[in-house]
């Protein structure tokens, strides 16, 4: 009888996709942080940025 019961409740998780769709227009908006010569960094700053920077690159440099 349990083996039944495991069949019915693993048969409801089984459908079609949902008709939800996601679309990422992250890279339309988010841009790479650009530093001026007057802007004064501290190190912990400039880290953060390039961090930053690099994630862009890696996400969003190809779809430019």
């Amino acid at each position: 009888m349990k083996k039944y019961l495991l069949c019915f409740f693993l048969a409801g998780c089984v459908g079609d996709k949902p008709d939800i769709q996601f679309t990422d227009t992250s890279c339309t908006w988010v841009k790479p942080i650009y530093v001026n010569k007057q802007d004064k960094l501290t190190e912990k700053t400039a880290t953060e940025i390039l961090s930053y920077d690099d994630k862009w690159q890696r996400f969003c440099g190809s779809k430019k």
